[in-house]
């Protein structure tokens, strides 16, 4: 039989099954998507429009996440004990970030009837097992071998397959906003407003001496150094973060409770999700004003992340910014262990609110016209 005609348009197909001979690959892949002569949407891209089964997601979500952290935290706090203390809770720090993706591919994948394409399935698949083995040896390598050199070969070899992997495959990356070249102007974009954001937030100190300026130059070296070798082989750990806060649970948030109001939960989730830190490697000294400051440094990062997630549609522009903020400490004579006074607390509140939440003025947070279905 003869097929004279097939109309495309957008992502949505209307044909016949017995309209069909021959149509090639894609056509096959259409037939066993269209069992009937309804309309049938490929759920892999795109988020279901019910508000049950979002608030579903994000509680299975949520769960998963937050129950495996607090696992994660038993053997983090008996790490404290050990000779090389820091060096561990760095390490355990490190297995954090693997958290949230994972907690989004099990949801996606078992928990849901989202379908993707066969690379991302893969891409998916590695990651998830990368991070059970993690677990594992994190935890193992602790106790019985006093050493993470295990686990810092892991995630370099992790890292550069996945980042191989997501290049090589750019092109299917895209469903899953994970494409380097998209919007890739914007993403730049986006990564200069917040440098030059954070060095402006700085100025105060180096005014006042409090940043070593003689070894300035030299700490921008290795900051650059630094940030080059995150992206190499620290790719696992930033997607792991930012595909499963800004990728899966601020458009959910935002869908439930509108665009601002929405990533500002999530900025607080965020925060308290790093609690467990707080107590043993970020300031075990004062941990109480840790957790509040971390909760209000993540809730107004946490705007701008989100800013610049929806102004490029790409999960690369908070994966690149969550870099440069974790090197950024390197420039200014930071580190991992601070101890927090009230006023020290107050003023890192003060100067975040007044450089971030502008942004929530923008274009971008305006107000959603997206409509839930309630079932």
């Amino acid at each position: 039989m003869e097929i004279d005609r097939i109309i495309i348009l957008d992502s949505w197909y209307k044909m016949e099954y017995n309209h069909f001979k021959y149509i090639g690959t894609r056509g096959i892949e259409i037939c066993i998507m269209l069992i009937s002569k309804n309309y049938i949407k490929w759920r892999g891209y795109t988020m279901s429009k019910d508000a049950n089964t979002i608030k579903k997601e994000i509680k299975k979500f949520l769960l998963i996440n937050f129950c495996l952290i607090a696992f994660i935290s038993i053997f983090l706090f008996l790490s404290s004990t050990k000779q090389n203390a820091s060096e561990f809770a760095v390490n355990f720090a490190g297995l954090f970030m693997y958290i949230p993706a994972f907690s989004t591919i099990v949801v996606l994948k078992k928990f849901s009837d989202y379908k993707f394409k066969q690379e991302i399935d893969k891409f998916f698949k590695v990651f998830a097992i990368a991070t059970l083995v993690r677990i594992v040896i994190t935890i193992g390598e602790t106790f019985l071998l006093s050493s993470i050199w295990i686990s810092s070969l892991l995630d370099t070899f992790v890292s550069a397959y996945l980042l191989y992997f997501v290049l090589v495959n750019s092109h299917e990356m895209r469903d899953i906003n994970l494409c380097l070249g998209k919007n890739s102007k914007k993403v730049a974009t986006v990564i200069l407003i917040f440098v030059i954001l954070i060095v402006a937030s700085n100025i105060p100190e180096i005014i006042k001496g409090q940043v070593n300026v003689d070894k300035l130059a030299e700490n921008l070296v290795i900051a650059m150094i630094s940030l080059i070798t995150n992206f190499l082989i620290g790719f696992n750990l930033f997607f792991g973060e930012e595909f499963g806060w800004r990728y899966f649970l601020q458009p959910r948030l935002q869908k439930l409770y509108g665009k601002r109001f929405g990533v500002i939960i999530l900025g607080f989730i965020w925060g308290i999700w790093h609690a467990p830190l707080c107590f043993i490697l970020y300031s075990p000294k004062t941990p109480v004003y840790c957790v509040i400051g971390h909760v209000a440094t993540c809730i107004f990062l946490g705007i701008f992340l989100g800013y610049a997630y929806m102004k490029t549609g790409n999960v690369w522009a908070p994966m690149l910014i969550h870099m440069v903020n974790n090197v950024i400490g390197i420039i200014f004579g930071g580190g991992y262990t601070a101890v927090y006074t009230l006023e020290t607390l107050l003023y890192s509140i003060l100067i975040y609110a007044i450089f971030f939440m502008p942004f929530l003025l923008t274009k971008e947070y305006k107000a959603n016209k997206f409509k839930l279905v309630k079932s």
